[in-house]
């Protein structure tokens, strides 16, 4: 299965305006170039990391400033 069909079937859609594969359920983002770098189960484990649901979790292979990272969280819970 390739990655990206594997993020759609944990319901992650992708947003060409920012590049990332996103799920506004699980409050998780993964940057096209995450996906693309990464092997198919660190994007699984990613996909499975559990969280506290109050923020964002980001998955890029350069971290994302802080100043980005609010960027990101108001285009996504507006979206």
């Amino acid at each position: 299965m390739k990655k990206s069909e594997i993020l759609f079937a944990a319901n992650y859609r992708y947003n060409f305006d920012r590049d990332l594969y996103v799920n506004r359920d699980a409050r998780k983002a993964f940057s096209l170039e995450f996906v693309d770098d990464h092997k198919e189960e660190e994007v699984r484990m990613g996909i499975e990391e559990a969280t506290d649901g109050t923020g964002w979790r980001f998955y890029f292979d350069i971290p994302p400033s802080d100043a980005v990272k609010r960027v990101l969280e108001q285009d996504l819970e507006a979206a």
